[in-house]
């Protein structure tokens, strides 16, 4: 078992050989998840295992755990997201054998060997990922939109107006 994750991995090799990689990836490195997070400074704790089962099946197996600082949709303000991702993938070459996996497993087309592991896991990130971040009750959200009050002189003039005016001179 390794404990440290290479940038590329040959996967097939990988499940012929049974192993099991552990390590940290930091956050700045998963290029597709950085726009969705406030923050980049945090690290995503990884275990992979690779293997194949009784059908001949090659897979990769695996958890990514960690904290993501995501910005909630209702106060626009940074939370506290904990992620713990576990996923099972059946490695296939084309997406023609896609129809050949059981279904323990989501298939992972590899197109080209060696495989970018950064992107292995930002893939599996982004599928855990909420589609609209909140904080966990509007308890938490409330401090920031508790101060506004819309002002009395704030009266909205009418779109119609100036409807009003025209078929007045009329």
């Amino acid at each position: 078992m390794k404990d440290h994750l290479p940038d590329r991995l040959d996967l097939y090799a990988a499940a012929e050989a049974g192993r099991v990689i552990r390590g940290r990836i930091p956050l700045a490195s998963l290029t597709r998840v950085i726009p969705l997070t406030s923050s980049v400074a945090s690290e995503l704790e990884v275990i992979l295992e690779f293997g194949r089962d009784q059908e001949g099946t090659r897979y990769l197996t695996g958890s990514i755990r960690g904290m993501l600082e995501l910005q909630c949709q209702r106060c626009l303000e940074s939370m506290d997201y904990p992620l713990n991702v576990k996923f099972r993938l059946g490695l296939v070459q084309n997406p023609d054998d896609v129809q050949y996996l059981t279904d323990r497993f989501e298939p992972l087309i590899v197109a080209a060997e060696p495989a970018l592991l950064a992107e292995v896991i930002s893939d599996e990130v982004l599928l855990a990922l909420p589609i609209a971040p909140l904080h966990e009750g509007m308890v938490n959200c409330r401090e920031v939109t508790a101060d506004y009050h819309a002002s009395a002189d704030a009266q909205r003039d009418n779109p119609f107006a100036v409807l009003e005016q025209l078929k007045q001179k009329q």
